[in-house]
């Protein structure tokens, strides 16, 4: 009689260990070198970046001084910027006032004066008095065509009675240009 065995056998090799139990021991101690050399990069990052930061620390805190000097420098600069500002607008209104009295008594006649010229920022009122309207207009009428002067209006005339003679009391607002 033959006997047929059907169940597969296995083939251990040479030596006759299981082969798991060789591979098993071999990938574990792969995986465990493999996590210690990680493990060990990171810890000597860890301290070289420690060390760098303290560096930084120590290089942030001996730049505080000129860090505090930078920034009182730009406060100075921004307050210089201010008063250079105020010294250019001064210099700028300057020149407008003897401008302005100047052009004034050329477009004054004899039958015209004025008593009070008042400018406040870029308003200007003008009070006077005249003998006869066409003065007034011929006055109001140079002063609009003035390149400094714009928005010219004559607020008011009306006559009054000055040392026993009757005059017409006049008031103009203009506005300086820019």
């Amino acid at each position: 009689m033959i006997k047929i065995n059907l169940l597969p056998q296995k083939t251990y090799g040479q030596h006759g260990g299981h082969p798991d139990l060789i591979i098993f021991p071999a990938i574990l101690v792969l995986t465990l070198a493999l996590v210690g050399g990680v493990f060990l990069k990171n810890s000597r990052d860890v301290a070289r970046l420690r060390i760098e930061t303290a560096a930084l620390h120590t290089q942030i805190g001996s730049l505080q001084g000129i860090y505090k000097e930078v920034l009182i420098m730009g406060r100075e600069r921004k307050e210089i910027a201010e008063r250079i500002a105020v010294i250019d607008r001064i210099k700028e209104g300057r020149a407008f006032a003897p401008r302005l009295l100047y052009d004034l008594s050329s477009l004054m006649t004899d039958n015209l004066w004025l008593r009070k010229v008042n400018k406040a920022d870029t308003r200007i009122d003008i009070e006077g008095r005249s003998i006869d309207n066409e003065s007034v207009c011929a006055f109001v009428e140079g002063l609009s065509r003035l390149s400094y002067m714009k928005n010219v209006e004559l607020k008011s005339v009306e006559d009054v009675t000055e040392t026993g003679t009757t005059v017409r009391k006049f008031v103009v607002q203009a506005s300086a240009a820019s």
